[in-house]
């Protein structure tokens, strides 16, 4: 029973966690406005800033793919009546 009581997290735990958490994303803001706000381009660009600029563009990609999929099925649905 110990060792179950062990693996689970208490509530300090979590609140470390989220605190952690908001750092990160202060930090990620930070390091955005910093390279993206100035209006000037940074080479080369921070590893963080170019790790992000690559999910962003995959995020982005996969979202066209996705439009251009609803798009074709609705043309196929028209197409079928």
């Amino acid at each position: 029973m110990n060792e179950n009581k062990d693996n689970v997290p208490d509530t300090r735990d979590l609140w470390h966690e989220v605190n952690q958490a908001r750092l990160d994303i202060a930090e990620l803001r930070g390091m955005l406005n910093m390279h993206f706000g100035s209006g000037q381009h940074h080479f080369p660009p921070c590893k963080p800033a170019a790790e992000l600029q690559k999910t962003m563009l995959s995020t982005l990609a996969a979202a066209v793919i996705a439009l251009i999929a609803a798009m074709g099925n609705i043309f196929m649905e028209l197409m079928r009546r």
